[in-house]
């Protein structure tokens, strides 16, 4: 059995949610004002019965992702697309008439990306039936690379994050040239959890593993684009994507726990146990995690692959987290898969190091 040094971010957790609810308001406010164009909600209405995808620019989906926000939700949508496919165009520097031809600007040496990002949410029921448009959004793109950075069979990950009730949803998402003459469409289903659906049941938000992660100055005040990251509230994170590590890496695993008590002082009580799974076998198996006394049910936690022992094998392997809520005596078990590939040993950072806050309390777990 492994120990591991266990990080606690409740402190932060506090502020989180106390941001997200001010900045609903402001949020709700500017996206009444939105229109989708004609062309682009006949576009919608066409393909919505039958959820007809459109390929004029490939939209691969990759995951959603969702956290509390008081009673409601911030889901995040996450989709790859290529930088061949967002219509990467020259700088043309506009000539000045003042000028003769030989003392105008040249061109420069740069590409510019200006697309149009709309989302239509519907509510659904639970066959998958719509019932009406939730929500819709326009979000304009710009991005500029030099040209000797541009690959165009280069992909990235982009995320937008908006607020949500509980309930069944459908995502529409058209991405488009500013000309509307090309357009990119793809539907998802997802689901945000009521309080009546998590009674006498734990479980946590959908799980991820972290690339990076740090504290910004202020939360967004609305939508935005963000590529291979997101926003939530004061944190800056960017999920790994790809769940492939060198045996010498940790798992940054971050997650809310959903279906928790408080007790009568508004503290919750956990005690939490991971293991690494090859298939039915136990390869790892760490100390149990004891959160007393916390204000949020909120993780954030480095699980290092490698110790003493003799580091993992390259394989597929699957991290369990059994969770156990002491003030409503339920339990819960997540599953999240992964690779470990071949790999050499590299320096970490710690959580307080890559937030730049020294603040934040460690507690020792023995074996």
């Amino acid at each position: 059995m492994r120990g591991l040094k266990f990080i606690k971010i409740f402190p932060i957790a506090i502020f989180l949610i106390f941001s997200i609810g001010i900045n609903y308001a402001k949020e709700k406010k500017k996206e009444e004002t939105v229109k989708i164009p004609k062309e682009i909600s006949q576009i919608f209405d066409a393909n919505l019965p039958s959820k007809q995808e459109r390929f004029d620019i490939p939209i691969n989906y990759a995951k959603t992702l969702y956290f509390p926000s008081r009673e409601n939700y911030f889901a995040y949508f996450f989709f790859k697309i290529k930088n061949g496919d967002l219509n990467f165009q020259p700088v043309v520097i506009q000539p000045e008439k003042e000028k003769k031809p030989e003392e105008q600007e040249q061109k420069e040496d740069k590409l510019v990306c200006n697309m149009n990002f709309f989302l239509r949410i519907y509510s659904i029921d639970e066959k998958g039936e719509v019932k009406k448009i939730f929500k819709e959004i326009y979000l304009p793109y710009f991005e500029e690379k030099k040209v000797e950075e541009y690959n165009p069979e280069e992909e990235n990950f982009y995320s937008v994050g908006t607020i949500f009730q509980p309930g069944k949803y459908l995502l529409g998402l058209a991405i488009t040239t500013v000309d509307l003459k090309k357009v990119g469409m793809i539907f998802e289903e997802f689901s945000l959890p009521s309080q009546s659906s998590l009674r006498r049941k734990i479980t946590t938000t959908p799980l991820f593993f972290v690339k990076s992660l740090k504290r910004i100055s202020q939360a967004d005040t609305e939508v935005k684009i963000y590529k291979n990251l997101f926003h939530y509230s004061v944190l800056e994170i960017e999920p790994k994507f790809v769940n492939k590590f060198s045996p010498f890496d940790n798992l940054d695993i971050f997650y809310f726990i959903l279906g928790s008590q408080p007790d009568e002082n508004g503290k919750f009580d956990f005690e939490i146990n991971y293991k690494i799974k090859r298939g039915e076998e136990e390869a790892v198996k760490f100390s149990p995690q004891k959160l007393d006394d916390v204000p949020a049910p909120i993780v954030s936690l480095p699980l290092p692959l490698s110790s003493s022992e003799k580091p993992l094998e390259p394989s597929d392997y699957i991290l369990e987290i059994t969770i156990k809520d002491k003030n409503g005596n339920i339990s819960g078990k997540e599953e999240i898969s992964f690779k470990v590939k071949e790999g050499v040993r590299s320096q970490h950072l710690t959580f307080d190091e890559r937030i730049g806050c020294k603040n934040f309390k460690k507690v020792n777990v023995k074996c």
